[in-house]
């Protein structure tokens, strides 16, 4: 039965149940959303409003007799989102209406509960996976309960939406008044118009899925594999038991994925799972083309289910198991970041200067098959010079390496590499784009401060702060982010604009003034209040700092080009040290896996 128009009234009071299948996302709506059907029904006029379309398949169980009722089952494929949101916002009108008590309402009201919500215990809409006993028992039964997945915090958002939207009529309107409201606004649910459409089989359901989907918000390129995967796994599994059983596998490993990403997200400072997805592609299924990942992902499945279905179906489920990996992998860095290992002041130096989206494929293809911290930390240490040799100092395009890196990544998670020949492979690497000579080069530029911006300066100073701290046996703690952050600046020794200088001074100044040497860090306050001052009006200042790289200044009795160049000398022999890149180093670890 496929109707044109059907409105909310003839449709969701009929003798069905909804269930989501376990290939659909989460609960995906966002307060933008929310607000928008709030905003369309509190100003809706008499006419209709058209509120999207609706797919359904009939579901391969009996119906459900109970009572005078006989129901039958039907999968939501398109229109989760807005059913789902309705029957959350009912609900909170129910809940009200029901507190208003009379009755006058409390008998309609039941009947209201039986046709849009629950009968004697069969639910109108069922979720899928995880989210299933939430949904049925927190939001619609009000037992309490804390979210457990994204999906559960957003259906807990819209629960709480409504809520106070409904409670800000009541504050403004009488008992009757606000009756007639929640009446009204229940009639113009019931106008809200929908596509209704019901199509015959499992694989059209899949197929209009990925065509279709919800129009609230657009799918993720994560989502969207989901629903490729199980497309592609009815089109190849036969047996029903056995495809069941493999749909639910694909949810498993995707409501873990999507558990690890909101781990992942604000610790490595990766906003979209996507880009995980594109690493995961790269040492997985090919280096070329990983911005088509997508594309080439569905064409590869397309024609292994035309050509070998049992090897479809064998990729279907070894992509999908080594997807979840990669998230675990991440995962697994990102709460390395927060304990006192000896790898996480790594990682975090990492996240924080940034530079990271060419390593990550081979990151995380070197933490799946190198698992020793031992091996870790050194692999760590390359990645963290490559991006501050080649990125940082001698200022390589970003796509610089990008190729080789890529080809490693999937050579690392294919091939028989020990970590010996790995090291010695990714140091080559670092030295191609960015040698001894041309690292040393680029630091004793006239110009370094312009050169190297003052991320990468302020990166290098807080490094050699370090190493101040350490060779003077101070307290080692030094909080990076704060460095890095604009409450810190790089502030110029001899000042930059000193005043009183003759035509010569002024060439002589040039040549000085913007080298490593004459460079360090101050807090911004610091910095304003010191000014244009000469090094000797500063010297006190400096003797009472707190950052060593201050207060090492005293040291010289006078700041001049002899000065600054002697300094310099020193910071870039520390950065060479600091950095160091030997091809061999790799094989004095004497590991092999």
């Amino acid at each position: 039965m496929n109707d044109p128009l059907t409105p909310l009234n003839q449709f969701l009071p009929r003798d069905w149940l909804f269930e989501i299948p376990i290939y659909q996302r989460g609960y995906a709506w966002k307060k933008e959303n929310l607000r928008d059907l709030w905003d369309d029904l509190y100003y809706l006029d008499d006419r209709e409003h058209y509120f999207g379309t609706v797919l359904l398949k009939k579901a391969d169980k009996p119906t459900t007799t109970d009572g005078l009722k006989t129901f039958e089952h039907f999968e939501v494929i398109d229109g989760q989102q807005r059913l789902t949101t309705t029957l959350i916002l009912l609900r909170e009108l129910i809940l009200q209406m029901n507190e208003l008590g009379g009755e006058d309402i409390l008998d309609q009201v039941a009947q209201l509960e039986e046709n849009y919500i629950v009968y004697r215990g069969h639910h109108k809409l069922t979720m899928g996976g995880e989210d299933a006993a939430f949904f049925r028992d927190s939001i619609l039964a009000g037992t309490p309960g804390a979210p457990q997945t994204r999906a559960q915090e957003r259906l807990r958002s819209a629960q709480t939406f409504f809520r106070n939207q409904l409670d800000q009529q009541r504050e403004q309107r009488g008992r009757d008044d606000y009756l007639k409201f929640l009446i009204e606004f229940k009639r113009r649910i019931d106008r809200l118009q929908v596509l209704l459409y019901i199509v015959p089989s499992n694989a059209e359901a899949v197929r209009m899925f990925e065509t279709v989907n919800d129009r609230g918000r657009p799918l993720t390129n994560l989502e969207k594999t989901k629903s490729i995967l199980m497309y592609a796994s009815y089109l190849v599994v036969d047996d029903p038991q056995t495809l069941e059983t493999r749909l639910s596998e694909l949810n498993d490993h995707f409501s873990e994925i999507y558990r690890c990403f909101k781990d992942i997200e604000k610790v490595l400072r990766l906003p979209d799972a996507g880009k995980i997805q594109r690493y995961h592609h790269i040492y997985f299924i090919d280096p070329e083309d990983s911005h088509k990942y997508m594309r080439l992902l569905k064409e590869r499945l397309m024609q292994k289910s035309r050509e070998d279905r049992e090897d479809c179906e064998k990729f279907i489920r070894s992509y999908a198991s080594s997807l979840r990996q990669a998230f675990d992998t991440m995962r697994d860095i990102a709460r390395r970041r927060r304990d006192e290992s000896a790898l996480a002041s790594t990682i975090s130096r990492l996240v924080l200067v940034n530079h990271m989206a060419n390593l990550y494929p081979l990151l995380i293809a070197a933490w799946q098959k190198f698992g020793e911290d031992s091996q870790r930390k050194e692999i760590l240490r390359l990645f963290e010079s490559f991006v501050f040799r080649v990125y940082c100092v001698v200022s390589r395009r970003g796509d610089a390496g990008r190729s080789s890196l890529y080809s490693l990544a999937h050579q690392v998670h294919g091939d028989n590499l020990t970590v010996a020949d790995f090291l010695q492979r990714l140091s080559e690497l670092i030295l191609y784009y960015a040698s001894d000579n041309r690292f040393r080069r680029h630091l004793s530029d006239t110009d370094c401060y312009w050169n190297l911006g003052t991320a990468t300066i302020k990166y290098l100073l807080a490094e050699y702060e370090m190493k101040l701290r350490t060779d003077a046996r101070e307290p080692l703690s030094l909080d990076l982010a704060e460095i890095l952050s604009s409450e810190y600046e790089t502030e110029h020794i001899l000042p930059q604009h000193p005043a009183d200088l003759g035509r010569e001074e002024v060439a002589a100044h040039e040549e000085i003034v913007h080298r490593l040497g004459n460079l360090t860090l101050a807090s911004k306050n610091w910095n304003r209040r010191m000014g244009n001052r000469s090094f000797d009006q500063k010297r006190n200042d400096y003797c009472q700092s707190s950052l060593r790289v201050q207060r090492d200044l005293t040291t010289w009795e006078e700041w001049n080009e002899a000065s600054i160049r002697e300094r310099g000398t020193k910071i870039i022999a520390f950065a060479l040290k600091h950095w160091q890149i030997d091809p061999t180093a790799g094989q004095e670890t004497g590991a092999t896996h």
